[in-house]
């Protein structure tokens, strides 16, 4: 038996088998994303459930990679958590959800449908509803990740009629003279 290297062989043999492994790869992706209808079904449940709790509502956002739905962690060490307040849904973009303003300016982070996997109700510390998403967008507190896809300030609308004007008319993009 006479074993001959031959460089060009080996090397397009080589080139090859990396090809076809990012190819595999590429298709194992494909196949893990979802359908344009599963997207829209997932959107309508959880723009159903958000809507049960109402605008303006403190809520938890919670790290899916870090909570699970069965926990029994009393103390909540197990997981990442971040207070907000419900602002409003963005059919088709996500929901809209208020961080805690220092100023005049006022966060207002977009959590894209995509990313929120399930609403709770409550959990067993604060009782308040939690949203549990995909914590993979913009930095926004020190060096956690958040669950935001963008982050924008708003003001209060100083023309805001209570009762009169819907809920989201209550902060707006532009700031006013007075």
């Amino acid at each position: 038996m006479n074993y001959t290297f031959n460089f060009w062989d080996n090397i397009f043999a080589f080139i090859s088998i990396i090809v076809s492994s990012v190819v595999a790869f590429w298709i194992y992706k494909l196949s893990k994303q979802l359908s344009a209808r599963e997207k829209y079904q997932h959107e309508l449940k959880i723009t159903e459930e958000i809507r049960k709790l109402g605008s303006f509502q403190s809520i938890i956002l919670a790290n899916v990679k870090k909570y699970h739905t069965l926990r029994t962690d009393i103390t909540n060490q197990t997981y990442y958590k971040q207070g907000a307040e419900l602002y409003t849904i963005v059919q088709e973009y996500g929901v809209r959800v208020i961080l805690m303003p220092k100023d005049a300016n006022i966060p207002v982070g977009l959590i894209p449908f995509e990313w929120i996997k399930y609403v709770r109700e409550s959990d067993s510390e604060d009782n308040k509803p939690i949203i549990v998403c995909n914590f993979k967008g913009k930095k926004y507190f020190k060096n956690f990740k958040s669950p935001f896809k963008e982050i924008n300030f708003f003001y209060k609308n100083p023309n805001y009629k209570k009762g009169i004007d819907p809920d989201f008319l209550y902060l707006t993009s532009i700031k006013s003279s007075k």
